[in-house]
């Protein structure tokens, strides 16, 4: 079986298979678009909006000026962007630049197919070629994968599912590699860790305390003492720059969270994660879809236990001690999934925010993949092959109670009713992102909750003085626009817009524009601000807060960093190549 090891296959040869495994994957979505998912028409107003702001020249884009029936959110204050900037470039690509069915559908296949070479990637150097393109379609078709896209339609989780393999292989490298060549490793555990904050936080944090925490223990006790402090200087390093990269998005996500409704993810017992758990089914809000996630993560765990059985021997060494750290990081990782105490307590103020415990499914899919290419590397194929057909049972079991939903979503795209295509057409966002203070028993937002049509009587701008006139004085691409007042005495003028204390009002004079104090109005939570008397005009725009500009500054400067790190190892690079000319 040497020849599995050995057998160099190359870039080309395994591109071109991903390629082809992922198309017969998704090939139904591309041909008519995304189907219907639990998060269909959240996703298609983000894509839309997201690729506005980018036209209108705002970088990084936060604000959605679009959404909720031009009410605007802040949906990229607490979401993660990275999956929209690949849209963004499919978008940019696309015949049709607003059929968002199609441009989610050819994202999902962008994003799958990476995370297939990424796991590539990681599994060559350590199990050949031939183990690592299986290994690697594999992980493209494991269940919990294929459900994240198809049924749930987490774009954020798809997207992580490329991060992760690239974040455990720099950790590797920047854990082993010693001197000048480890900087560049260094550089890429930095920016993989930084691209999976920004693919999906939840799921960054969940594969940190699980397998991620289990391999970084492993990597230092398997160094030699005098040289583990260094090695975990390197590591540290590579995570607190990943922390600094991803703090253009981690910043305003954690710190403004005051500003909207977000307490109304965790008020409904769907969204308690003790609920979830493996050992209290009887609390499980949905018995079937709780049972088939349990299955899965039964069935990741069971692979990681089947790779350890199969890696025991007198002497674990080499790809078998692999084999069997990755298969107990997927065990360890079931562990904290089945435990209800610990969603709850002193920790639960952190993990309670997490939702759904069975997101550490991704990284327990990781774990398992990884273990039991590396028990084949060892040449533990007889004990595999009776182990690993065992484990698919409850991975297939799992999978086929969500047979339905995937039939659904390869029917057709996602625009399956009226309500459905209201949604989109008014780019709603979810309710967590309105304004703070925000009173749903308002009866604007009560004569329609999916459209906000009830606010389409509301005009752009309303002065509370009945002497007071507004009139528009000019619209601008960047989302900014300006009106004139005219008040014998201050009054409250209110904009048709929802409040967020980005929003700036300045009083345009000439030199520097006086900027007006801001507010939310009503139980609408309307932008407001109190206008002077006379005649003026007031130009009103979405501006970066103190906070988002040391973050953006401190992420462009670890991305300067980062790059200076690869600066050595492309200098030898090079040398290379001119030798090679030469």
């Amino acid at each position: 079986m040497g020849f599995l090891t050995k057998t160099k296959l190359g870039w080309t040869f395994a591109f071109g298979v991903l390629v082809l495994m992922c198309f017969m994957l998704q090939h139904q979505p591309l041909l008519h678009g995304t189907g219907w998912n639990h998060s269909y028409f959240f996703n298609a107003a983000w894509i839309l909006e997201f690729d506005d702001s980018l036209h209108r020249g705002i970088f990084p884009p936060r604000w959605m000026f679009g959404a909720n029936n031009g009410l605007g959110s802040p949906s990229f204050y607490y979401y993660p962007p990275l999956p929209f900037y690949l849209t963004a470039i499919v978008a940019a690509f696309s015949v049709h630049k607003n059929d968002y069915a199609q441009i989610a559908a050819w994202g999902s296949f962008y994003m799958s197919l990476g995370s297939g070479l990424a796991m590539f990637a990681w599994l060559r150097r350590q199990a050949g070629d031939v183990l690592a393109l299986a290994g690697a379609i594999a992980y493209v078709f494991m269940p919990f994968h294929v459900v994240d896209d198809f049924v749930r339609g987490t774009m954020g989780e798809t997207a992580a599912y490329m991060a992760l393999p690239m974040v455990a292989l720099c950790l590797q490298q920047a854990a082993r590699v010693e001197g000048q060549a480890a900087r560049p490793w260094i550089a890429g555990l930095g920016l993989s860790y930084g691209a999976l904050l920004m693919c999906h936080v939840t799921i960054a944090l969940l594969t940190s305390i699980s397998v991620l925490s289990v391999y970084g223990l492993y990597l230092l006790f398997d160094a030699p003492v005098e040289k583990r402090r260094a090695l975990l200087v390197r590591c540290a390093a590579g995570l607190a720059l990943g922390v600094a990269i991803g703090l253009s998005y981690l910043g305003p996500a954690l710190l403004m969270q005051k500003h909207a409704t977000l307490q109304w993810m965790f008020v409904a017992p769907e969204y308690h994660p003790f609920r979830w758990t493996l050992l209290r089914p009887d609390l499980w809000p949905n018995h079937g879809y709780g049972l088939s996630m349990a299955l899965m993560g039964y069935g990741a765990a069971a692979l990681g236990l089947a790779a350890i059985l199969a890696a025991l021997s007198r002497r674990i060494e080499g790809p078998a001690r692999e084999a069997a750290v990755w298969g107990l990081a997927a065990i360890f990782a079931l562990l904290l999934y089945a435990l209800p105490w610990i969603w709850q307590g002193p920790l639960g103020a952190v993990l309670g925010k997490v939702q759904f415990p069975f997101r550490i499914v991704l990284g327990m899919e990781f774990a398992a993949v990884t273990a039991v290419v590396m028990a084949a590397a060892a040449g533990r194929w007889l004990r595999l092959l009776i182990l690993v057909p065992l484990c698919l049972i409850p991975l297939e079991k799992g999978y086929r109670l969500q047979e339905s939903p995937i039939k659904l979503h390869l029917a057709q795209n996602g625009d399956i009713d009226a309500d459905t295509r209201l949604r989109i057409a008014r780019r709603r966002t979810p309710d967590e992102h309105l304004p703070q203070g925000f009173d749903p028993a308002g009866p604007l937002f009560k004569a329609d909750t999916l459209g906000f049509a009830g606010f389409d009587a509301v005009p752009p701008a309303r002065p509370l003085a009945p002497d007071a006139r507004v009139t528009p004085a000019g619209q601008f691409k960047d989302g900014s626009f300006a009106i004139m007042v005219e008040t014998p005495r201050p009054t409250r003028v209110v904009l048709r817009r929802f409040y967020y204390p980005t929003w700036e009002v300045g009083l345009v004079r000439k030199g520097r524009d006086p900027s007006m104090k801001t507010e939310g109005y009503g139980v609408e939570r309307l932008l407001s601000f109190e206008a002077q008397p006379g005649a003026n005009t007031y130009r009103v725009r979405i501006v970066r807060s103190p906070l988002e500009k040391v973050c953006d500054t401190i992420s462009l400067l670890a991305l300067l960093l980062a790059a200076w790190l690869f600066v050595p190892a492309l200098r030898e690079t090079l040398k290379k190549i001119r030798k090679a000319a030469i």
